[in-house]
């Protein structure tokens, strides 16, 4: 392991020395959008970006009178998705094309006084180009969401039905006629796994290994299509306390998921179907997560048990100038692999809701470098009963229904 490390040192240390000296043909393009988006929901739900990125309806949560406290209404008006970007291309090195993106955005917060916009890092790569393949390394999309993508309005462009995340990575693409074969190394910096600390990056690293990804994709004139295949290792913790004494646990575990698509065009016709069957992407936020399945009565140590998570939508559109769009998804709980200690802790998102459904309707007018656009969505999460789990499954077996509507206005001006 030190032999490769130092390998791979010794590497980055020789590349300027054989990276070509044009900086002088360097050519730089700036790019990016100013966009404003209006939205309307008629109760509170889980999201970010001040409410932008939707993800569901909260469940029911009474008051001393029964009165549902998360049946509030709420509305807003941003700018904060507005992005600057540059492109910069025109360097030679080992007979590719090495080019480098970077791009931000206002959604990050800050500020002694409460909340202000600070730009923040969304995209931060370099990218070599070869006649039939290519090596991207440093932050970009996460290859899962890369592949089709919803025609939504919606800052969430259909998570979590949609994996969604932004990674630092290493991925090389070869190119054979129409296929492309992709073999990605990610780590989690922005988009995180859930764990006994809450979300955060630590249990990945502690894992050593990165999230490992390879994606096999075909396209011709009208057809896009392909499989993945997503492994990650997580280490949720590396010390138990038993009656006041710390134990030195290790307690590596991992989740596999699988995912196939398919897209067809054809003039101003587009359908698009993406269906991913997966354990713990709460890191590309969607639902899921994971549990305890044993614990060691001599040092506390536990195994840990993936929920199974089947999650399909489709999207279909029509247009160019003025284009209409409409999108469903649903995503269902599978229950566990295994059976999980009774009322141990379970860490994931949104593992009380035992199946959530979206149907968007969307119509946009689109000329060159502007475009305005209205969007309606309708969201039903059913949430498990309280007392209701069943800790050998790991489902509900019974629910309730939780809805929301939600209606969103985007304008941009793009450059």
């Amino acid at each position: 392991m030190k032999q490769f490390g130092l390998t791979l040192f010794t590497l980055f240390l020789i590349i300027p020395i054989f990276a070509q000296e044009n900086s002088s043909n360097l050519q730089f393009k700036f790019r990016g959008f100013v966009r404003g988006d209006f939205f309307y929901d008629s109760r509170q739900h889980v999201a970010s970006s001040e409410g932008l990125l939707f993800l569901y309806p909260k469940d029911r949560e009474e008051d001393a009178l029964g009165e549902d406290l998360n049946a509030l209404a709420s509305s807003g008006f941003y700018y904060l998705s507005t992005r600057p970007a540059v492109e910069v291309t025109g360097l030679k090195a080992f007979d590719a094309a090495v080019s480098a993106y970077m791009e931000g955005d206002f959604a990050g917060f800050g500020g002694a006084y409460g909340s202000s916009t600070i730009l923040r890092l969304r995209l931060a790569y370099m990218k070599m180009d070869w006649k039939k393949s290519s090596l991207l390394m440093g932050q970009a999309w996460h290859p899962f969401f890369l592949t089709i993508i919803p025609e939504q309005l919606s800052l969430s462009t259909g998570a979590p039905f949609q994996p969604f995340a932004r990674s630092p990575q290493a991925r090389f693409d070869y190119k054979m006629d129409k296929f492309t074969l992709s073999a990605a190394g990610v780590y989690q910096f922005q988009f995180t796994s859930n764990g006994p600390n809450g979300k955060s990056s630590v249990y990945q690293k502690n894992a050593l290994l990165p999230e490992l990804v390879a994606v096999v994709d075909y396209k011709n004139q009208s057809i896009t299509t392909g499989l993945g295949l997503n492994f990650l290792t997580l280490k949720p913790r590396s010390q138990s306390l038993i009656d006041d004494k710390i134990y030195k646990v290790d307690e590596n575990f991992s989740s596999l998921s699988y995912m196939a698509y398919l897209k067809y065009t054809e003039n101003l016709f587009s359908l698009g179907v993406k269906t991913t069957y997966g354990q713990n992407n709460v890191n590309m936020l969607m639902l899921g997560g994971y549990g305890v399945k044993s614990i060691d009565p001599k040092n506390g140590k536990q195994e840990y048990t993936n929920f199974n998570y089947s999650t399909t939508w489709a999207n279909v559109s029509y247009g160019k100038k003025y284009k209409a769009n409409f999108f469903a998804g649903y995503s269902k709980n599978l229950g566990s692999e295994d059976s999980l200690v009774e009322n141990s802790p379970l860490y994931g998102e949104g593992l009380a809701v035992d199946n959530l459904s979206r149907i968007v309707s969307t119509f946009s007018y689109n000329i060159p470098h502007f475009s305005l656009g209205a969007e309606y969505e309708f969201s039903k999460a059913n949430y498990g009963d309280t007392g209701t789990f069943n800790w050998e499954k790991g489902t509900y077996s019974s629910t309730h229904a939780v809805y929301s509507h939600r209606i969103v206005g985007v304008i941009r001006y793009l450059f």
